[in-house]
């Protein structure tokens, strides 16, 4: 029997909404904060919401976020966009009763926050002015 060889990147569990979703994702998040872009986010993915709490008494480990049934808690240098979808991302496996290793799903929610963040508000074309 032949062993498969596995691509070194894995592919997300969890796909990544399209480009105008994430926009929208990203202008919530400045005008409005970071748990009503959650809720846009949850609800675009049809799933129960996450809740935010911002106290760093229940981060631990010189960690600077963490999840836990339903709730994401922050410390105060930890409430960034990256480290919001990351939590989003355990979030929508615990939901969806995905079965991950702790390491692959630690992975997967670097990459996904990763590939959520790679926007291009403008094109790189010059504009001439007529």
């Amino acid at each position: 029997m032949r062993k498969t060889r596995r691509s070194p990147s894995s592919p997300l569990r969890v796909w990544i909404p399209p480009k105008k979703a994430r926009e929208k994702f990203l202008i919530i998040y400045e005008l409005e904060g970071s748990q009503k872009a959650v809720n846009f986010l949850t609800k675009y993915y049809g799933v129960r919401r996450m809740k935010i709490v911002f106290n760093g008494r229940r981060v631990g480990n010189g960690n600077i976020a963490c999840y836990f049934e339903n709730r994401a808690y922050f410390t105060k240098r930890g409430l960034k966009k990256r480290t919001v979808l990351h939590e989003l991302y355990h979030h929508l496996v615990c939901i969806k009763e995905l079965e991950l290793s702790s390491r692959i799903e630690e992975k997967d929610a670097n990459n996904y926050a990763r590939e959520f963040l790679k926007i291009q508000f403008f094109s790189r074309e010059p504009v001439l002015n007529a």
